[in-house]
């Protein structure tokens, strides 16, 4: 038994912890990526997911709290403080997680009805799911408070007191209601970006982007079977491993609810590295000068994460004018630079530019308030 009791006080303690941190550091990564990508102000997505973000931190509170109170072991041979103090740790995790994943869940459905939600209809469907959203978190948290009166009676039943019937049927509803939320968010932008004019592996790579939000679904769907082997009078041993679920649940839903936002963080990391990479080939005793910040044309990754066309000219700068040119003159004017040295560029004060002449007729909202003609996708 002691035995039993270490291993669920080891892993009670560790998962909760460590998935809390990643998910706090990709959430604040996303704000970041928000400021790199130019957007200093924090759009309505980012404020809820961040509720969502300190909500969840209760339950990972409340499952470390059970750890070390007897969870994994059976109730009956905890003494009754313990027994008292890992029932009612099981009572607030339920007080947390409904909240918790209602803003997650409706942060990303703000974030996919302002990224694609130029139809009426989608529009609607979004409104709607968000409202029920909403419902099934309320209903959720206001049963799970009132399930036993006077409510101290669910962890202490030294009280007098009774529990609606048919707990367990009711947490598998909530779960069965929350998973299938899950699925209906996953399959959201794929409807949208299947009918988008991009090419076939275009649309594979996004719609990979959005699929791993089906890592929720399934700690959705393995915290759903657990309940199966729920005993609401025994918490201590039945409670553990649904625990686990629950926590990796919200976790992974920030996570993947904030990934799709770090695309300016990861262009300026292989900017970067690109630079590094091409300072490493200039050759400066031969009086040559490498220029990594010389405009290229779109990397393979915008290719693939941003869906709509580009018509792209290239203009020149210089002190006395400014030009406008195709790419193919523009890289015959790249190579012949390429012969000068430094100095020459230094005193023509020449800088090159690249400007981006994107054609749709949609218009979004990504992350302010401009047309998405004028803006890269996040993704």
């Amino acid at each position: 038994m002691y035995k039993e009791n270490t291993y669920w006080k080891n892993v009670l303690t560790i998962v909760p912890i460590v998935g809390s941190c990643v998910a706090t550091i990709i959430y604040f990564l996303r704000l970041f990526a928000r400021r790199v990508g130019g957007t200093t102000k924090w759009q309505l997505e980012d404020v809820l997911m961040g509720i969502g973000v300190l909500i969840s931190y209760g339950a990972t509170a409340f499952v470390v709290y059970t750890a070390f109170n007897g969870v994994g072991l059976p109730t009956s041979t905890l003494p009754p403080d313990e027994r008292r103090r890992v029932q009612f740790g099981s009572w607030m995790i339920q007080k947390f997680w409904a909240p918790s994943m209602a803003f997650i869940k409706i942060s990303i459905i703000v974030f996919l009805r302002r990224l694609l939600g130029t139809l009426t209809l989608y529009r609607a469907f979004t409104m709607g799911l968000i409202v029920f959203v909403t419902c099934w978190a309320i209903a959720a948290l206001l049963v799970n408070i009132f399930q036993c009166w006077p409510v101290q009676y669910y962890y202490d039943k030294d009280l007098n007191g009774h529990c609606m019937g048919h707990q367990r049927e009711f947490f598998q509803c909530m779960g069965s209601l929350a998973l299938i939320e899950d699925v209906f968010i996953l399959c959201l932008p794929i409807p949208v970006v299947w009918r988008l004019k991009i090419t076939m592996s275009q649309k594979f790579a996004v719609t990979f982007v959005f699929s791993l939000g089906g890592l929720v679904c399934i700690f959705s769907l393995l915290r759903l079977i657990e309940f199966r082997r729920f005993v609401v009078t025994d918490l201590a041993s039945s409670s553990a491993l649904e625990s686990i679920w629950t926590v990796l649940e919200i976790n992974v839903a920030i996570i993947t609810g904030s990934l799709p936002l770090l695309r300016p963080l990861l262009q300026g990391i292989l900017g970067h590295m690109r630079s590094v990479s091409n300072s490493k080939r200039s050759h400066p005793s031969s009086g040559r000068y490498y220029r990594p910040s010389m405009p290229t044309p779109p990397d393979d990754l915008h290719k693939y994460f941003d869906p709509r066309p580009l018509d792209h000219t290239t203009t020149v700068k210089s002190t006395t004018k400014e030009t406008t040119m195709p790419p193919d003159q523009f890289y015959k004017y790249e190579r012949d630079l390429e012969g000068h040295q430094s100095s020459d560029i230094e005193l023509h004060g020449i800088a090159v530019t690249t400007g981006v002449d994107q054609n749709v007729e949609e218009k979004s909202d990504i992350g302010n308030a401009e047309p998405v003609s004028n803006r890269n996708w996040p993704l």
